[in-house]
């Protein structure tokens, strides 16, 4: 029976889906909720939780110690979900909005890693699965904060992988595409939080195209594949004797793939303008 945390485990969201799937394939899953009503939700349902906040270490440390006492003390596999998406053309965005986006998808994921790593190590194995996006390796407008974001994660996990060769401990990052979650809802907040769109040389744009998409409820979203698509990359990425590197999940995902190693750069510019309409 494997020990898994998953962090940003709040219902409705990739994390929550994955964690029922794992507590019905028999693990032992704990959640990590920002609120005391998920937290409920979650237990009632038979997966116990812990508060933490990925944006403050000092909760990511509490919340891991508490974790490891719900988990005796073993984690064998941690599934670094929990993340934003900071919504905003680049040229918007005040620096304020890359330290907070870089703060909860980078730092406070590396935060938690430093403490999870020395447990794996002692035990001669695990499996670390990072939440990566499409957006890890191709850059689309309006979404700058978050790609440099996941961009980051990408390079720092194929170093680990270069440094940690033979410590037992395997690295699968997952490279989602359009999946049902409340992702758009979290990056309008976000989006509002820092750009004056009243203001902003890209207004029309603003208004006509992306306001429209975000504030549109996820029921009403056309093209997001299901969440069992995520869960399934997961399972193998922590039961597969070889995971992967790396996940490209939903057909949208695969295709920028290998657009992205075929096409030359000002090709690839002008088809994810397209994309983006």
């Amino acid at each position: 029976m494997k020990h898994i945390l998953i962090t940003g485990a709040s219902p409705g969201g990739i994390g929550y889906h994955c964690a029922l799937r794992l507590k019905e394939q028999g693990y032992r899953v704990v959640g990590t909720v920002r609120t005391a009503e998920d937290a409920e939700t979650l237990l009632s349902r038979g997966i116990p939780t812990v508060h933490m906040e990925m944006s403050d270490y000092a909760s990511i440390n509490s919340g891991f110690n508490d974790a490891m006492v719900l988990l005796d003390n073993r984690i064998d596999v941690v599934f670094q979900n929990a993340g934003f998406g900071q919504a905003g053309f680049v040229e918007d965005l005040p620096v304020e909005a890359f330290e907070e986006q870089f703060k909860v998808n980078v730092f406070g994921l590396h935060q938690l890693n430093t403490l999870v790593i020395p447990y794996m190590r002692q035990q001669g194995e695990g499996r670390i699965v990072i939440h990566s996006s499409v957006l890890g390796f191709v850059g689309m407008a309006c979404r700058g904060a978050y790609v440099a974001s996941k961009y980051a994660l990408e390079g720092m996990v194929q170093s680990m992988r270069v440094e940690m060769k033979g410590s037992g401990i395997e690295f699968s990052l997952l490279n989602t595409g359009p999946v049902e979650s409340r992702f758009r809802a979290n990056a309008l907040k976000a989006l509002l939080k820092h750009v004056n769109v009243e203001r902003s040389v890209n207004k029309d744009i603003y208004n006509e195209t992306v306001l429209p998409r975000l504030n549109k409820p996820d029921h009403e979203s056309t093209g997001n594949y299901p969440q069992e698509y995520v869960f399934k990359a997961l399972d193998h990425a922590i039961n597969a004797r070889k995971p992967k590197a790396n996940y490209y999940i939903t057909p949208p995902t695969k295709a920028l793939f290998w657009l992205e190693k075929l096409l030359p750069k000002h090709q690839l510019d002008r088809l994810l303008r397209i994309v983006d309409r």
